[in-house]
This record gives C-alpha cells, structure tokens and sequence, in this order.
C-alpha cells in the first residue's frame, strides 16, 4: 500500500511538473508572441498576389522625357462578387493592371484576364470604387496619365455574379467619363444629394517645372482651359454621367494629386480638399448646397503644404469633427534634407503669399478642425509639428485607421521615390558636363535611395509614437499607393502596399488574434441607389468619449479602401450608444452593441429624426467689434531684416501694435489707445456710454508716427487722479542707440486731451519690449520697469532694461534711470520680452520677475530698493526658453503668486530636449568685422547646423570652397562647417524646452513646474488674461498669440485661434477647443487686456499685428 501511495506521490509529481512546465511554456509562447511586431508579412508565395509595379527606363520613358514617371500605382480592396471577401486591385505603370481574388485565409487568385481590367498599355495612376450604375455591386473607375498613348480613363462596370468570378465592361465612354486630363485619382461622391454617386477628378497637366505660378495667374485672370482643370460629373442616374464642372464653378489650374471628401463644416453636404502640386494651391471646396462650390482654403487654414501629394481625412482627435492630414516631401534626416532641398527663395515666397497662392510650406500638414466660426466655415490649425508627423521624406499616400483597435485613428505613410529627382549636386552641377548625355543617360545617373514608410500610433492627446518598426510596418524602398482592410475577417485591419520596382506587400494585422482590443465593424446596406452607404456618418459613444466616421473610399494617395466602417473599441465588451447618419437625414439609433462582430446597418431600419446640434456648446464670448465700432487696422511697415542678419530665425521688426487699456475721463469705462508701426499714428477711442469706441483726434499721434509703437500702459504718473499713456518704441528698422527707439510720455490734460511731456524721460536708445508700472520703493508713486527687447540687427545681443524711479514733484514730472544703482544686472540681461511686478516672497517689497527670448525665467528679488539677481537660487537656471507672455495670480487659493508663462510651444520647427537643446552661436566667423549667427540643433547625438549649404554661405561665402558639394555639407557636423575653437569663442544662447508651463509658488521660495496640455502647446502664447469665464468661482486664462514673422524655410506659428484654459482652483487647466467655448481670434496676437464695457459686461479686447483690433464680450 506504501509503495503504491509512493508510485501516486510520484506521478502526481511528475504531472505537477509538467504541468507548471507548459504553463511556463505557454507564458514564453505568449511573451514571444507580444514581443513580435503588430503585422506579419504575408509572403507572395503564400498569397499568391505576385504584383510588381516595374518602370523600365528606356530611350522614350525616363525621367528627363516624363517628369511624372515615379509616381506610382494604386491599390483598391473592395468585395467584387459579394461573397463576403475583400478582393484586391492593384495598378501599374508599364505593367497590366491586377485584380486578385479573395479565396480566403489570405490567399488569392489572379483573375485579371478572365475579369477583362488588365487596362491595356496606358499609363494607368490612381483608382477608386464605387457603385457607378446603382446596382449595388462594386464598379472600378481607372485613372490615366501619360502622354505616349490615350489618356483616356476607364471604367469597368461589375457585370454582377454573385459569388463567383466577377467580370467587368469597360463603359468609360459610354457613361461619359472617359476623362483625358492627365488623371491622378477620381473620387465617388453623392455631391448633391440626390442618391446617387457623382465623380470627381483630379488631374495633373503636362508642365515643365517652375512657372507654374504665372501660369496659374494668368488662369486665374483669363479662364482656365478646359484640359487644364479637374472634373465634376454629375451622375444622372441612367448609365450617363454628365460633366458640370463649369456650372460647378471648378474650372481651376491645379497640379492635383490628392483628394479628400468630407463634410468640413457639418452641414450635411459633402466638401472637398485636392492637395496640388508645387506652387498651385490647394481647393478647400466647400458645398454651396445649389450645386456649386466655393474654394475657401485661404479663410479655412493659415497654410498648407507646398509639394501636396496624398491626403486622408477623418477625425483622429475624437471630437466629432473631420480633421486633415496631406503629404509632402520634407525629409526626417539632416543629410536629406540638405542634400535635396533647395533653398526656398524669399522674394519668391512673399510673391506666392502677396498674390494669394496662400502660405505654403515643404512639409507633411495635419490640419485640425477647429470648428465653425461665426459664419459657418471651418478653422483649421496645422498641428503636424507638435504630434511627429511633419517629415517623413518623400511621402505619397497618409491614411487614418485604428490599426490596434484602441479607439484611436493611427497614420500610415508610404514614401520613396525611384530616383533623388531633388538632388543639389546633380542639378548644380557643370551644363556642359550634362549636354554630353542623352536623356537616358543623365536619368541613370540621378542617385537613389530606399526609404522607409512610416507608422504612427496615436495617444489620444494629440500626439503620435513612431512605431513602424515596431509594428513591423516600415518596409525600406520605393511605395506609392497604400489601401487598408480585413482581408482575412478576423476584426483588424491588413494593409496592402503598392511598391514601385518591387513586390507588393501585404501586411496582416494580428490584434484580434492576439486579443489585445475589440472592434465593431458596419456593413452598409443603403437604399437602392447607394447601397455601400457612401456618404453615411456614424458616431460610437462610450464611457463619455466619441468616435466619429463618415464613409468615403477614395484615401491616401492613388488608392481605395474598403467599403466598410472598422471602429477599434479597446477592451470593452459593448458599445453605449451608435448613431447612424444617412445622407438624406434619416437616422438610426442602436443601444449597448455588443463588440467584435460584423453588423449589417440596414437603411430600411433608419427614420427622420429632428435636426441635431452638432455642437452642443454654449458659447462663452461673443464678438462685439463690430457692434462697438472699432474699425482700427494695425498695417506693418515692409522691411526685409534678413537683409542684415540672412540667418535670422525670425524678423524682429514686428512686435507691434501697442495697446493699453484704461478709464481716461473716469466715467468708468475703460478706453483704448492702440499703437501704429514705422508711418502709421496711433489711435485713442473713447468708450461711450452706449458701448460705441469713437476716435479721440489728437494731432500728437500723427506727429509721433515715424516710431514705431510695441507697447504702452496708462497709469497715473503726477498722483492727479488721471491716466497717463507710456508709450515703448521698438522694432528694428533704425540702427542701435538711433533716437528713433526714445520711448514717450503723454500727459492726461483731461476732457480727452494728451500731451507730450519731452523731459520727464531719459534718455533711452534701446528697442524696447514693455513698460510695467510698479512702486517698487514703497515711496507712494509708481515707478517703471522697461523691458529692452533687442539691439538692432545684432540679434541675439542683450540689450539695456531699465528702472526708472518716479521722483515727480508738483511742478515737474521727473523720472530718473537708477538701472545701474539698484539693478546692474539689467544692462545686458537679455532680450526680454515681458515683466512683471510681483512681491514674490511675501516681505511686502515689489520683485520683479522678468521673461524673454532665449532667456530662462529670471528672478529679481527686492532687497528694499536693491535688486539681487536668485534665478539660480530659486531654480530657474535650466529655464531658457522663447518665452513671450506672463501672468501671475494665486491659482491654486494658498496665498502665493503662481505664474502661466508662455512660450514658443511645442508645434514648431525648432524642437529641444534637455539631452539635445536647440542653440544660436554669434561670432565673426568669417573675421569680415561682422557679427554671423547660426542656429543649431541635434539628431542622433550630433550637432548640427539648421540651415543648409546655400543660405549658410550667403552669409559666410567661404562655407561654398569649404565644402564643394552638397553632400559634403549635410554630412558635416556644426563644429565641422564653423570649428569647434570659434564656437567656444562665440556668444551661445541655448534651449532645453520650449513648453508654455504653469509655475506653481511652493511658498518656501521655490517653484515647480508643470507643462501646460498639448492643445495649449500648438502655438506661441504672447498675451493673456485672467478671468473666471465659466463662473464656476475658480479662475480661467486666456491665451493668444502666434508667431508670423518666421524665416521662409520654417513654417510660420499660426495655429493658434485664442484659446480657453479652465482653471479647477488647484492650479489644474484643462485647454478647451474654439467650439466648445466660442473663442475665435484669427491672427499674430501682439496684446490682449481685458476691458469693462457699457452695461456693466466685461470684454477681451486682442490686438494684432498687421490686421484688425477683435472685442470679444465674456458671456
């Protein structure tokens, strides 16, 4: 009985074993697993889809005969016999078209010929789905380009069997869309809503490269040429389509290689974006309900892309509104970027801005959707920056999916091109060297090199993780077109990619069997004329988030996805609430859907609901300027400051208008003086009772307008119950120390009159930044703090600050500099930019507290009339920033002053960390007895120059026999080109972070920073002011600003409409949106104050540069 209890013992044991054995197993199993990247490639022995897109160079076809040669093929996935399967259609160039059929478990069969779409020999580009005859089976529309054959577009209408091998008539001509205008992409639409789905277009004329903006002008004045415009055709319901694009009000010149479709606005009726090439500007088509559009892209985003390639919109932030992503050619490497990309010419950059081709920059655009403003259009902000997305090379296709099934839109780009068609030193290199080769000669001595296609993973907070190589999604070479579906029917997302002289990929998405999220997936069974549903919105609402889908196949660049709406849910089991909007208004409701299924929405089950608010928002402003009648226009001077500083970050001779706020009757409303640039006088408005600002004529403002006015500040100097007005003169137009900057005082005289007082004043010959009024000797008057913002056309030299002590009498006005007395360290502190009177440590002395460019956040304690320099000692050392705004109150209610201070933000081409700060370096490197500047940055660990090999040796010319080509510069570190020895000697100014921050007081004499939110990190906040707007008892801040005066090679800051931070009273802000609080301040916001108005309200009034004053009333 022993032995047999033993031999049990034994083999329990061993099964114990065992069995923790293959549990340890099945967790490294598991382990190994996740550790793999999300998609696996599905190799072409296993799928059977063996499509290669080859060009074959020849004597005819190479790039110095056809400019266009390396723009790829597409990709279409759509279920072409019903069966359940996604099918795959892929174009080519010199190759036959393919469609592969879905078999099923990822292996498909080739039925190109059987199926009659192989496209004979055209130039075949992009291609798109839809149902062109409303029979409810997928019909193919081909676009053509070329100029060796026709260029005639097809398309192939469904001959309709069911479950078996689908074939197709080639019907282009007899339906009236056999388009010969050199097509890139078309896009199936039901324009104007009448239930069936309309064709859009875009094609790309034959043109040499460079005047295409004359010719675009000379369009745009005369007429465009029929052969030289998109197309609109309208679908009449009976096999034809007819073209309306002259009714349409869309014959326009344009390079076009993308289009979009999307309700922008929320009106119900479908808009269009078509990205165009070079210096041709976008379309922002906005649906004018009646048939026509109208091209708004100048109103609705501040730039674009300049190279637009593919775009894709959906609404990646989960706010219920369509946002924008287009692509362009910036490379991610310092080396390609100089190697490839030419010098943008700045006269030729003001010229495509002053004839209203907009402000175009080379870079990839993410336009965020803002909401409408007060007349119904959208407002866009390019946010591509802050969230990563700005440089990913040479990029053809962008399209939006949630890859992971997180609930979150992620981006993937697909980029290379065949051959360095951009490359510096092939192109500026001997003519006579050219002229011995023929074309294909010089074509095969272009350079090359594979680039890799991008993934981005979106964190639900604006912001992006480049994770293609952790996906295993970032296939190196050349690819074009890019289309996303469920192939297999297991819940995510594969993604096919058309490769130019390679293989295709296919790319399986393994979420669903790995079980990291779920999914919901609707199939659209519309009414009989559109029965994929295109057009069809729906909303997802779960644990208080939404997502938000409108279906539309024609995305990326050249390709279709599939007809079907794919949301990832995360880890929940069932969905709250989905919401089903078709186009003609009718709506269906579903509660608690269970996730990772397949649901069939049927429109049959939809019923007219009443008209829904899409936001639902209550406003918190309204704009009154009208209303009130304030009518002033701030007009910036030309003045070209890169003519003496050509590496200037950014010009700094517009820091205008001035503007102060105050009561100068004391009627007790506040009036306003706003200040003019270089020729312009400033002006006074008077507040009436009524609310009505009437101009106060004074003839000392026009004789006071040769200066230029950045800042100003009433209060009273002599103690005579009056406001005064301190006026700071800035800018750069006049030399260091010219009279030109002396700041002024005007004297209140009452009833509305000023009068300059010539003596009161020192002498102060520094381009000013502001004046801040203070009693900083508790002598019972106000003395002035005045901020130097720059020495001019020497920037980043530290200029002089000032106190000035108020030691008026009753008979003179007198304020007297005691800078060096009492704060030396003013003399060259920095290039401030704002400043503030604050009794930091609580010992009933004034300290000041100072901010600027490039300097870090600087403390001046008060030391009973002396100021002592404890910005280390409080913490501040590591500060340095571009820091433009300050405002300082008790936010979290513990009896200390908290500050927000703003800086340039996170949505801009100069990114710093603590490891790899952004740096400017001034010396004469050159020894030519002037000062040169350079801007640097780091990649990898290496510093490097920003600016490329020809705007460097513009201004140090001896960079050009330093370094003899182009590849030579962009290999070269910073130390290289100008020496470590002289960048030692140089004056250095550095930055660690550029995050607009709130400073928390801990009342022990230190502060602790926290980085505002990302929403409030998408532009520089210059001004703001304080004010519990939702009046929830806690206070609020708003911001405004942005920064238009960038170098033509960085994007200007312009992304900023104002914003809302909402205060919880514990020092907490929560950003909201221009839709969901009203607030809506287009423009380079220089000062913003607030004001009381008649009736008892209380107003934001904004001030910006070049354009109109804003009052916004506080609701």
């Amino acid at each position: 009985m022993m032995k047999r209890n033993i031999k049990i013992f034994r083999f329990l044991s061993l099964l114990l074993i065992l069995i923790i054995y293959s549990s340890c197993e099945k967790t490294l199993e598991k382990k190994e697993k996740n550790d793999l990247g999300l998609f696996e490639k599905v190799g072409a022995e296993q799928s059977g889809i063996h499509f290669s897109n080859n060009i074959t160079e020849n004597d005819s076809i190479n790039y110095f005969s056809y400019l266009y040669i390396y723009m790829g093929g597409g990709v279409a996935i759509g279920d072409f016999n019903n069966d359940g399967l996604q099918d795959v259609y892929f174009t080519g160039n010199m190759v036959e078209n393919k469609l592969y059929l879905n078999k099923g478990g990822l292996q498909f069969e080739d039925i190109t010929e059987s199926a009659g779409v192989a496209a004979d020999n055209r130039w075949v580009t992009g291609v798109t789905l839809g149902d062109a005859n409303q029979d409810g089976w997928m019909d193919i529309y081909v676009s053509v380009s070329g100029k060796w054959v026709t260029r005639k577009n097809l398309l192939y209408i469904n001959d309709a069997k069911e479950g078996g091998v689908p074939t197709f008539t080639e019907s282009a001509e007899s339906y009236g869309v056999a388009d010969t205008g050199n097509s890139t992409q078309a896009v199936f639409f039901d324009y104007d809503l009448d239930g069936d789905q309309d064709l859009y277009v875009a094609n790309y004329p034959l043109t040499e490269p460079g005047p295409n903006m004359e010719k675009y002008l000379r369009y745009r004045e005369l007429g465009t040429p029929y052969d030289k415009s998109d197309r609109l055709y309208r679908n009449d319901g009976n096999g034809k389509f007819k073209d309306l694009t002259q009714e349409a009000n869309l014959m326009k010149y344009g390079l076009s290689l993308g289009i979009s479709v999307g309700d922008f606005n929320q009106d119900g009726w479908p808009d269009l974006y078509v990205c165009n090439d070079f210096v041709t500007p976008d379309y922002f088509l906005i649906n004018n309900q009646d048939g026509t559009f109208s091209d708004e892209n100048l109103k609705l985003t501040s730039h674009t892309s300049y190279f637009s390639m593919g775009s894709d919109v959906a609404d990646f932030n989960n706010d219920g509104l369509l946002d924008l992503f287009q692509a362009d050619m910036l490379p991610k490497s310092n080396r390609r970027i100089k190697e490839n990309m030419a010098t943008m010419n700045p006269e030729k950059f003001n010229s495509i801005v002053r004839n209203g081709l907009h402000h175009q920059y080379s870079a990839n655009s993410l336009q965020l959707n803002m909401g409408n403003d007060k007349d119904g259009l959208p407002r866009f902000s390019d946010v591509a920056r802050m969230t990563g997305l700005s440089s990913t090379d040479w990029s053809w296709a962008t399209v939006f999916a949630d890859f992971d099934n997180d609930g979150h839109k992620d981006v993937y780009v697909t980029n290379g091109v065949r051959r360095d068609i951009n490359n510096q030193d092939f192109f500026k290199a001997p003519k006579e060297e050219q002229d011995k080769l023929n074309d294909l000669e010089l074509t095969k001595k272009l350079p090359f090199e594979k680039i890799k296609n991008y993934a981005f993973k979106n964190n639900g907070d604006l912001s992006f993780e480049d994770i293609g190589e952790k996906w295993g999604i970032d296939y190196n070479g050349f690819s074009n077109g890019v289309a996303y579906g469920d192939l297999d029917n297991d819940g995510d997302l594969d993604l096919i990619v058309n490769n130019l002289d390679e293989k295709s990929i296919i790319y399986e998405n393994t979420t669903t069997d790995r079980k990291l999220n779920k999914f919901l997936r609707l199939k659209m069974n519309g009414p009989q004329n559109n029965t994929i549903g295109l057009g069809c919105k729906v909303w997802l609402e779960n644990n208080g988030e939404t997502q938000f889908q409108e279906l539309t196949l024609t995305r990326g660049f050249q390709s279709s996805v599939e007809p079907i709406m794919h949301f990832g849910i995360g880890s929940d089991a069932a969905i709250e609430k989905v919401r089903i909007l078709w186009q003609d208004g009718k709506e269906e409701i579903l509660n608690n859907v269970t996730s990772n299924q397949m649901l069939a929405i049927n429109y049959n089950n939809a019923k007219i609901q009443g008209k829904t608010e899409i936001n639902k928002s209550k406003p918190l402003f309204e704009d009154i300027t009208d209303k009130v009648q304030l009518k002033f226009k701030h007009k910036e001077n030309p003045f070209d400051d890169f003519r003496y500083q050509v590496l200037l970050p950014h010009k700094t001779s517009e820091y205008g208008p001035a503007l102060a706020v105050g009561d100068i009757d004391n009627n007790g409303l506040d009036d306003i003086y706003v200040g003019g640039a270089f020729g312009q006088a400033g002006k006074m408005y008077h507040q009436n009772k009524d609310g009505i600002f009437s101009e106060i004529s004074n003839d000392i403002w026009e004789s006071d307008k040769k200066q230029e006015d950045v800042s100003a500040t009433f209060f009273d100097v002599n103690g005579d119950g009056l406001q005064d007005l301190y006026v700071v003169s800035g800018g750069n137009e006049a030399k260091s120390e010219s009279a030109y900057y002396q700041d002024r005082l005007y004297i209140n005289k009452g009833e509305g009159k000023f009068e300059r007082n010539r003596t009161a004043l020192p002498k102060m010959h520094s381009s000013g930044s502001c004046a801040v009024p203070g009693d900083f000797d508790n002598d019972g008057d106000l003395d002035l703090f005045v901020g130097g913002r720059l020495v001019p056309r020497n920037y980043p030299k530290a200029p002089r600050s000032f106190i000035l002590k108020n030691e008026s009498t009753s008979t003179e006005i007198k304020f007297v500099d005691v800078t060096e007395e009492i704060a030396p360290d003013l003399s060259q502190l920095g290039m401030v930019t704002k400043a503030e009177w604050v009794d930091v440590d609580n010992n009933s002395y004034l300290d000041l507290m100072l901010i600027g460019e490039w300097m870090p956040i600087t403390y001046l304690k008060n030391e009973q009339g002396k100021f002592v320099n404890e910005t280390d000692k409080i913490g501040f050392s590591d500060t340095a920033g571009w820091w433009f705004g300050m405002i300082n109150e008790d936010f979290d209610q513990d009896g200390d002053q908290d500050f927000v201070l703003g800086n340039l933000g996170l949505n801009y081409k100069y990114q710093a960390t603590e490891d790899e700060p952004f740096s400017i370096y001034m010396n004469d490197f050159d020894r030519n007895n002037k000062e040169d500047i350079v801007l640097s940055y780091y990649e990898s660990g290496t510093e490097y120059p920003v600016r490329g090999k020809g705007c460097s040796s513009e201004q140090i010319p001896v960079i050009n026999y330093k370094f003899k080509s182009y590849e030579a510069f962009a290999s070269a570190s910073l130390a290289d080109v100008y020496t470590t020895e002289e960048l030692k000697e140089s004056l250095q100014f550095k930055v660690n972070n550029f995050a607009s921050i709130y400073l928390e007081n801990q009342g022990d004499g230190t502060f602790k920073k926290w980085p505002l939110d990302n929403l409030a990190q998408i532009a520089p906040m210059n001004s703001m002011v304080i004010h519990d707007i939702n009046k929830d008892g806690h206070l609020d801040v708003v911001h405004a600003g942005n920064l238009y005066g960038s170098e033509v090679e960085t994007p200007r800051a312009d992304a900023s409409y104002g914003g809302l931070m909402v205060g919880n009273g514990k020092g907490g802000f929560e950003s909201k949106m221009p839709y969901q609080s009203g607030l809506m301040v287009k423009g380079e916001v220089k000062a913003a104050k607030k004001i009381r108005l008649a009736g008892g309200g209380t107003g934001i009034l904004f001030a910006k540069n070049d354009d109109y004053l804003q009052l916004l009333e506080i609701l």
